[in-house]
């Protein structure tokens, strides 16, 4: 009864408008990402170059994808030395304002090349579960990895496949609960759990199937995307249109020549990422694929609308008896929503003493479907003051909630608060 008696006052106050921004701007975990590795097979062993992690951040960044190749370690554990690489690379992507994909694979093509016995699999993710859970906080989701090629789960030299449910519940124990795995192909997942996609009542409950999503490596490539697809191909994307709504879906595309060119195109692509609800794709390759893109003019939208995208259509505040009433409009305009834990926070702030005053909102925005309008009422009893009213979406970690750049920017011009990384309203609450 509360929230709705809050709701109809909040609509009898005057609503502010805001003006769209079409800008580019860098939101936390989601977007084109980079792409590095650590491959010793390759010379690839340099740590990561911090200022071209800074530079990607200025041109609206916020993922770096990264492969650790462990094929020094098939026949043995991993060394304290790789350990720390590992936690390097974590750490340069924190400085630097970026979340991680992560894979760890056995090899880096060609295809066939070998993988590890279960035993060392387990093994393996036994040692890296204290390096994952320490830097759970830059981690936006981990890629299956391990098994095969690539680490894509496509084939094995030592019958990983035979384990999949195994390797993968490993992965998801090392895993702190609030992260996410990424599986290649979707009848793996659909095999799983007999074909069920997530419900609204299933998502974010911590289980095994709430936490695993998908990532694409040969979007559009073809017909099937190279195998992506099985004969089922309409089923399959039928699942990911329903899973993907509570799970992250990513992925690079892989071909150009005569097979893609009947789905690459931009009409084709914006159909496909948006029922597939994208959330994150490679900025650097397949660089065809991506220019075409560009040539199409639907690169803007593209880059715009990956993953969430949210933006304010109006707001009101209303005071009254000494509480402030605020009532926020919010539209979806991404292919897809948040997938990992983020609180919605209405804070005051002093206008004469600078003070701030938090008050989290009971909205979860991971529920903020594309496509939808998202009515959110929000309460405060703040002390008498003329206060701005800010809307603030930080990174759950106490690690990052304090960094703008991990925090949610709206898609409205004169609303983002650069050095507070909250989002300004119009209105001013005046507590007597």
């Amino acid at each position: 009864m509360r929230v709705l008696w809050i709701l109809a006052l909040a609509a009898s106050a005057a609503a502010a408008d805001y003006k769209t921004s079409n800008d580019n701007f860098p939101n936390p975990e989601r977007g084109f990402y980079l792409q590095t590795s650590y491959d010793p097979e390759r010379g690839a062993t340099k740590p990561l170059d911090e200022p071209w992690l800074h530079r990607a951040r200025g041109d609206g960044i916020s993922m770096l994808r990264i492969y650790w190749v462990l094929s020094e370690f098939r026949d043995r554990p991993l060394t304290p030395e790789m350990l720390d690489r590992v936690r390097a690379d974590f750490k340069a992507a924190r400085e630097a304002g970026l979340k991680v994909i992560g894979r760890f694979a056995y090899n880096f093509g060609p295809i066939g090349a070998p993988d590890a016995p279960l035993a060392r699999v387990l093994e393996h993710l036994d040692q890296l579960q204290p390096v994952l859970r320490e830097n759970a906080d830059v981690l936006a989701f981990l890629e299956a990895g391990f098994v095969g090629t690539w680490g894509e789960w496509h084939d094995s030299t030592n019958d990983l496949l035979d384990h999949d449910k195994e390797i993968l519940d490993k992965i998801l124990d090392v895993l702190p609960v609030d992260r996410m795995v990424a599986l290649r192909y979707p009848r793996l997942k659909m095999r799983l759990f007999d074909g069920h996609p997530l419900t609204a009542a299933e998502a974010f409950t911590e289980t095994a199937q709430a936490r695993i999503g998908a990532h694409n490596d040969c979007f559009l490539a073809s017909k099937t995307d190279w195998g992506t697809w099985s004969k089922n191909a309409a089923l399959e994307k039928d699942f990911y249109h329903a899973d993907n709504l509570f799970v992250p879906q990513g992925g690079e595309t892989c071909n150009a020549a005569e097979d893609a060119q009947p789905y690459i195109g931009c009409d084709n692509a914006l159909k496909d990422l948006a029922f597939e609800r994208f959330s994150t794709l490679n900025s650097l390759y397949l660089t065809e694929v991506l220019d075409g893109w560009t040539k199409g003019g639907c690169m803007p939208e593209i880059q715009r609308r990956l993953g969430y995208r949210f933006r304010l259509t109006g707001s009101s505040v209303t005071v009254e008896h000494g509480t402030v009433q605020v009532k926020a409009e919010i539209r979806n305009e991404g292919f897809a929503d948040l997938y990992n834990p983020r609180r919605l926070i209405l804070v005051l702030r002093d206008r004469s003493t600078g003070k701030l005053q938090r008050f989290p909102a009971a909205s979860d925005p991971r529920r903020w479907a594309p496509g939808e309008d998202i009515s959110v009422a929000l309460t405060a009893a703040p002390p008498p003051g003329e206060y701005d009213v800010l809307l603030s979406l930080p990174d759950a970690s106490a690690k990052l909630s304090g960094r703008p750049e991990y925090a949610v920017r709206f898609a409205n011009e004169g609303v983002w608060e650069a050095a507070t990384g909250m989002n300004r309203l119009a209105e001013i609450a005046k507590v007597q």
